[in-house]
């Protein structure tokens, strides 16, 4: 795991620097992972997934120079993901009609606006519901590679299963979960 996170910062290094290169190599990494964890946050069916995600990484390389991340270039992708998801319900104010004297009342801590509070406590509730649902070992497969950051190598040799039986539990689990989140009307 160690060799992940160092190949990370070293992209992130050399992708700050202006490598196409390390902005190519962070895009194939990550791309698909993100993307799939915007269709799981937005209303099915829908393309805007792959659009959130181009325009985060499009942002990424406009804004490389001011990057400043505290985190690991994962968690902070995922969040910037999920940022945006947050501006495209709140652009489309399908999630909540709260009057905006409720919104204005509510204190703003100067990072995420009490929109963004309010949809992401919503919608991660709503997500922990339908994971607790799961069957105990493809929960722990979802949460192993999803919240713990872990590949699929990984949890195969933690878990002592196959790395296709990894891929078949987090496939199911994504299935679900976009089988069973509510569909959002689109005002």
């Amino acid at each position: 795991m160690a060799r992940q996170s160092f190949d990370d910062n070293h992209y992130l290094q050399l992708f700050i620097s202006g490598s196409e290169d390390a902005f190519d190599a962070i895009f194939k990494r990550y791309y698909e992972g993100l993307r799939q964890f915007a269709k799981v946050l937005l209303p099915y069916p829908t393309d805007e997934a792959e659009d959130i995600v181009a325009e985060m990484f499009c942002a990424l390389w406009h804004n490389r120079r001011q990057l400043a991340i505290s985190t690991t270039l994962n968690a902070y992708l995922y969040v910037a993901v999920r940022n945006r998801i947050f501006d495209y319900y709140r652009k489309r104010k399908s999630m909540y009609n709260l009057p905006e004297e409720a919104l204005a009342e509510m204190p703003d801590d100067g990072y995420q606006q009490p929109d963004h509070q309010l949809m992401y406590k919503d919608i991660t509730v709503h997500i922990q519901s339908l994971i607790a649902q799961l069957p105990p070992q493809m929960q722990l497969v979802f949460k192993m590679h999803r919240y713990e950051g872990f590949s699929y190598e990984e949890i195969a040799g933690l878990l002592n299963i196959s790395v296709n039986s990894v891929k078949t539990h987090m496939f199911r689990a994504l299935k679900f979960l976009k089988a069973t989140y509510p569909i959002l009307p689109i005002c």
